[in-house]
C-alpha cells in the first residue's frame, strides 16, 4: 500500500495504476489522470481531485470524505460502498457510475451529472442537489432525506424544486 498522504501530484499520470489501499489523505491530485486506476479501499480523505480524470476507475470502498471532486470525470467509475461524506462533487460527471451503497451524506452535488448512474441503496441525506441531473438514474431504495432541491432534474427528465424521491 502506497503512502502518498499530502503528496503534491497535480497533473500526475496514474492511468491504470494499482493504488489499492493507498494512503492519499489530503493529496493534491488536481487534473491527475487516474483513468482506469484501481483505488479500491484507498484513503483519499480531504484529497483535492479537482478536474481529475477518474473514468472507469475502481473506487470500491474508497474513503473520499471531504474530498474535492469539483469537475472530476467519474464516467463509468465504480464507487460501490465509497464514503463521500461531505465531498464536493460540484459539476462532477458521474454518468453510468456505480454508486450502490455509497455514502453521499452532506455532499455538494451542485450541477453533478448522474444520468444513467446506479444509486441503489445510496445515502444522500442533507446533500445539495441544486441543478443536479438524475435522468435515467436508478435510485432504488436510495435515501434522499433532507436534501436541497433547486432545478434538480429527476429520473423522469423534469426539473423540480422539491424532493421527488
Amino acid at each position: 500500500d502506497a503512502d502518498l498522504d499530502f503528496a503534491y501530484l497535480t497533473n500526475a499520470n496514474f492511468q491504470d495504476a494499482d493504488l489499492t489501499g493507498a494512503g492519499l489523505t489530503g493529496a493534491y491530485l488536481t487534473c491527475a489522470n487516474l483513468y482506469g486506476a484501481d483505488l479500491t479501499d484507498a484513503n483519499l480523505y480531504g484529497a483535492d481531485l479537482t478536474g481529475a480524470n477518474l473514468r472507469t476507475a475502481d473506487l470500491t470502498g474508497a474513503g473520499l470524505s471531504d474530498a474535492d471532486l469539483t469537475d472530476a470525470d467519474l464516467d463509468y467509475a465504480d464507487l460501490t460502498d465509497a464514503y463521500l461524506y461531505g465531498a464536493d462533487l460540484t459539476g462532477a460527471d458521474l454518468r453510468y457510475a456505480d454508486l450502490k451503497d455509497a455514502d453521499l451524506d452532506y455532499a455538494d452535488l451542485t450541477n453533478a451529472d448522474f444520468r444513467d448512474a446506479d444509486l441503489t441503496d445510496a445515502d444522500l441525506n442533507y446533500a445539495d442537489l441544486k441543478f443536479a441531473d438524475f435522468e435515467y438514474a436508478t435510485v432504488t431504495d436510495a435515501d434522499f432525506d433532507d436534501t436541497y432541491w433547486h432545478q434538480t432534474i429527476w429520473t423522469d427528465g423534469l426539473r423540480y424544486d422539491s424532493n421527488q424521491a
